[in-house]
């Protein structure tokens, strides 16, 4: 029998870590029990899927046995929980994308450090599909500007121009939004004018560099 190549092998090992690990239950999980067990089992082999797909276009540049590791195990943990609790696809992605980074070889260009993959754990954990939403969104403003450079430039906008994109949501809803991704240095809310505007339309934002990298390596440039 051929023996596997890396992508298949690290491919395997999530499999079986995936398998391995029980879903919660409880008394809310009881009264569910026909939908909560199928779709948590569709977001894992949608996770699998993605992460079979990005392992592939990876070949050549993973080293397995970064699973024996205690930082692989840690940050196992906290993807597994971001799939089995979201159906979202970003979130999806965003999780997978954590475990293929950190199965790169070391001194590899796209790997990231194990403290800034833990930062972007926890920000795939508890940031909301929503914010999620709104910084891709800033991010795909941004690179219609020809004028700035995102991986190494601040990217700043009104409120105003980031709530022309979405039309059907309110203000304060998308402040809120914003205010997730603030308090993970994702996107600045930059203070309060001294002469404000209704609806906070000419608040200054920030996309951060922190949030272009965010969605780089572990949203992916395709959202």
């Amino acid at each position: 029998m051929p023996s596997k190549n890396k992508s298949d092998l690290a491919l395997a090992l999530f499999k079986a870590g995936v398998s391995a690990v029980p879903v919660v239950g409880g008394s809310i999980a009881s009264l569910v029990g026909d939908y909560i067990p199928s779709a948590t089992e569709k977001s894992k082999n949608r996770a699998i899927e993605l992460l079979e797909k990005r392992l592939k276009e990876l070949e050549g540049r993973l080293d397995p046995s970064n699973v024996n590791k205690d930082q692989f195990a840690e940050l196992f943990k906290s993807s597994y929980l971001s799939i089995v609790r979201s159906h979202n696809d970003a979130k999806l992605r965003a999780a997978t994308n954590l475990i293929a980074n950190i199965l790169l070889e070391k001194g590899d260009i796209e790997k990231l450090s194990y403290t800034e993959l833990d930062h972007f754990a926890r920000c795939v954990e508890n940031l909301s599909s929503g914010a999620i939403e709104v910084l891709s969104v800033a991010v795909r403003m941004a690179k219609k500007d020809r004028k700035v450079v995102l991986e190494t430039s601040d990217f700043r906008m009104n409120f105003s121009e980031l709530k022309a994109m979405f039309s059907n949501m309110t203000p304060s809803l998308l402040m809120g939004l914003i205010g997730e991704l603030d308090s993970a240095n994702l996107l600045h809310r930059k203070g309060t004018p001294t002469i404000t505007a209704g609806e906070y339309s000419n608040y200054p934002i920030e996309l951060t560099l922190l949030g272009v990298r965010f969605v780089k390596h572990i949203l992916g440039d395709d959202t």
